[in-house]
């Protein structure tokens, strides 16, 4: 699966996902930081299948313009907590619905 990471969430994460066998990128790594919302649901649009991201706003926008419908934007909505502990909580719900 390829995913997208929103600048919100821990590069931690990125590296446990792939870890897990996905195709992983971050705004971060992209070099994307503070990408306009229109432009990252465009480059998200082609070239992943799920983008995750903290902001609720974000995952709702997509329905406001057009653009394919082949990937999905999550709302992550774990409590964020120090150090590990975020990405141990995120990998392990992903799991359980993956």
């Amino acid at each position: 699966m390829r995913i997208l990471l929103d600048e919100s969430m821990p590069e931690s994460l990125r590296r446990a996902l792939s870890e897990l066998g996905h195709e992983v990128d971050s705004v971060a790594s992209l070099r994307l930081k503070g990408i306009d919302n229109g432009r990252l649901h465009r480059d998200v649009a082609q070239r992943y299948d799920l983008c995750f991201r903290k902001d609720r706003l974000f995952v709702g926008a997509p329905r406001a313009i057009d653009w394919p419908r082949t990937v999905r934007g999550l709302h992550v909505t774990i409590p964020q907590a120090s150090g590990g502990q975020f990405t141990q909580r995120f990998v392990e719900a992903f799991q359980l619905a993956d």
